[in-house]
Parts: C-alpha cells; structure tokens; sequence
C-alpha cells in the first residue's frame, strides 16, 4: 500500500474577504507579491472546473445564492470554501535529476480534482506553484454543490481515498519518491492544540485545564535531549510526572495522577484530543524532524577527498522525515510495566509530599552509592526526588 501527500488546511474560508484574499493567493495577485516579484504560478499552470477560473470567488457565490445560501457575514458554520494541497517530494523534480515538470503535476492535479471534487459537484479553482524547491498545487473547494446545494463534505477515508490516488498517480509518472508507506491526514507542519470552549473559558480566568497541565508535561519530555524516541517520552513521562500513559496501536491516551471525575475516578484523555502533537504519529514525527534536521547540520560540515574540484559534499536540499518507519518496542501499552522493571518498586506511587511539579528534572541527580557501602547506606544515597506532579492549579 502506498499513499501521495495530501494536507488539508483545516483554516476554510468563512467569508467573502477570506474566500478572495485565498483565491488572490493561490494565483499571486496579491499586492504584496506583485511589489515583490514574487511569481506563484503561470497562466497555462492553473485552472477552474464548473466556472470561470478567472473569476472563481464570485461564481461560488453566485452558486450560493441559487441555492438561498448565505454568505454575507462571517459565521462558524458558514464555510464558503476548503483549502487543499497535493506535494511532491524534490527528488522527483527534473532539475534534481527526475521526471517531474511543472506540466506533469498540472496534468495530475487536473485529474485528482476532476474525480474527488468536480464529479462530486463542486466547482474547484487549483494552481501549480512553482516559487519552492518541491512542486506542490494548491485547490480552493466550493463548499456548495453547484446541483443540490449540499455541503462538500469529506472525513477520513475520503483522505485515505485521495492520498491512495494521488500515490497511484505518482507511480505511473514514475515518481517514486513522493510515495510513501504510512498514511496520514493532517499538516504536520502545523500541528495544533484542540482547545476546547471550555478550557477557552477557563483560560480568561488563568486557570489551567487539566489538559493544558498534561500538554505542558508532553512538550517537556520532548524537548529533554535525553529522550531519543517515542519510548523515551512514554517513560520519562511516568518517572518525572507520574502521568500514566495507554498505547493501543496508533492511539494514545495519558491519565492525570490527580484530576478526577464526579466519581471520583483518574480521569484520562486520548492524545487527539489534546492535539495533533500530542499523539502517537506527531510524538514519531516530531523526533524524525530532529533527526533531519540533525542529519542536515552535520552533511553541512562534512567534507570530502582533496581531490574533489568543489572541495566539499552539497548537502540533501531537504529530507523528508515522513519516510522514517514508525519505531515499536517491547513495553508499550500500561506504562506501569516501566515501574515493575525498576528495582521491582510498586507501580502505584503515592502523591504525599511531591515537590513542585515545575522543578527541572536536570535538578534531581543524585550522588551514587559506594560499591563497599553497607545497605542501608546505599539506600540512603539512592532515595530520590519524587517524580514532578501534574495537579490543577486550585490544589496549590
């Protein structure tokens, strides 16, 4: 199974100004870009099924207003249109040594918006850009079929759909390198907290939500240097917060040490919900991100035999960390089984006498005991701080 990169903004037009401002965009006529120089595609590089690709905006609300929609204010359940983007990767382009034209990715395009937007009845404006490194095209979606009125809607097998078609695609033009194995449905680029109205409200108060006490901890552990994996954060988040973290497959859910329900029980929530970050394949993604980026400052200074005219190696103009495999260990699932290992201590440690949960875990070294020690005395030395807490903060 193979799958193409499509990333769906999840930012859609809400009104007239946002819908033109994008459309403006997509064919760089912003004025912005025209006072820089900036050329975003060429005129054989886009095009519009169902209408004028010229004047795309007013047809959609003419469209809108065939079908008594409105679109005169900017509502939360008012979507005039969706934002799209297919990518492929540099590799693939000619000028670094493959098949892929500007051309080829029109003729792509053209076909992916025929079949997942225009069959379905739903004008479709896209534009090949041509101004970054690796070819990409954007599409603007009238939310309103041009035939019923209906909505455009998609969920996640339509995604599954389009990025198993766009890889299809990708393989008959031979380009190879923008295929991959693992499927996903989000920007990783711009990964983004879901906050609730709830915690919104509790935000204007300067009250952290239990969540937002849980995301804390998360972006900690992944920014420790010494945590190298997925594994490391799932560890670390136990032994230095006492969070205790649940991994079925690809979901994964973390559980406060102290917030309870009405019932009085722990209450835990999965990582989507807290946000894109905060899951199995963002944690996998941030640290293949570091990798490359690793990997990319240490190809900057490397060099080569004398004998080579440039005297130095050009680096990889940009890697993509979404080819990484998914790491698995042995271990995962109830991330008590961690505390079992470690010198056979209890895994349900009690909450008295924590110290403050900001203290930096850098700060809890301890001194090591003598090999020639009686018992009791390296039982002395090796008392630790108790792990940092995750606590609402009216329990302060």
């Amino acid at each position: 199974m193979a799958f193409g990169n499509v990333n769906v903004s999840y930012k859609p037009c809400k009104s007239v100004g946002q819908l033109k401002s994008a459309e403006k965009y997509m064919l760089g006529k912003e004025l912005s870009q025209i006072k820089s120089g900036v050329i975003k595609t060429q005129p054989d590089l886009y095009m519009a099924l169902g209408c004028d690709r010229d004047n795309f905006s007013n047809n959609v609300l003419v469209t809108r207003k065939l079908h008594g929609k409105s679109y005169s204010k900017m509502k939360e359940n008012n979507i005039l249109a969706h934002k799209m983007s297919i990518s492929f990767h540099p590799s693939d382009r000619r000028a670094a040594g493959g098949k892929l034209d500007y051309r080829m990715a029109f003729d792509i395009a053209q076909q992916f918006a025929e079949k997942f937007m225009h069959e379905k009845g739903h004008e479709v404006l896209f534009a090949v850009h041509t101004d970054s490194k690796h070819v990409h095209v954007h599409f603007l979606v009238s939310n309103c079929n041009m035939h019923t009125g209906k909505s455009y809607r998609r969920n996640k097998k339509d995604l599954y759909n389009m990025s198993e078609y766009f890889a299809e695609k990708c393989m008959e033009y031979g380009l190879e390198n923008s295929v991959r194995e693992e499927f996903y449905n989000h920007d990783k680029e711009n990964m983004r907290d879901k906050i609730t109205f709830a915690e919104k409200k509790m935000a204007e108060r300067g009250v952290d939500s239990f969540k937002e006490e849980l995301r804390e901890a998360i972006r900690e552990e992944l920014q420790n240097p010494a945590n190298k994996n997925f594994d490391d954060v799932v560890r670390a988040l136990w032994e230095n917060w006492n969070v205790e973290t649940r991994v079925a497959g690809n979901t994964i859910s973390y559980r406060h040490p102290e917030y309870r329900d009405k019932n009085n029980n722990l209450v835990s929530v999965r990582g989507s919900k807290l946000g894109d970050l905060f899951t199995v394949k963002g944690i996998n993604y941030e640290f293949a991100k570091k990798q490359s980026i690793l990997n990319a400052n240490l190809s900057d200074t490397r060099t080569v035999e004398p004998n080579n005219a440039t005297g130095r190696i050009e680096p990889f103009m940009e890697t993509n960390p979404l080819h990484e495999s998914r790491r698995t260990a042995s271990g995962r699932g109830q991330i008590s089984s961690y505390a079992d290992v470690r010198n056979n201590e209890p895994n349900q440690r009690s909450l008295d006498g924590f110290y403050d949960r900001y203290r930096k875990t850098s700060g809890n070294h301890q001194q090591s005991a003598s090999p020639t020690a009686s018992r009791d005395e390296r039982e002395t030395v090796e008392v630790v701080e108790p792990p940092k807490r995750v606590r609402s903060k009216g329990a302060r």
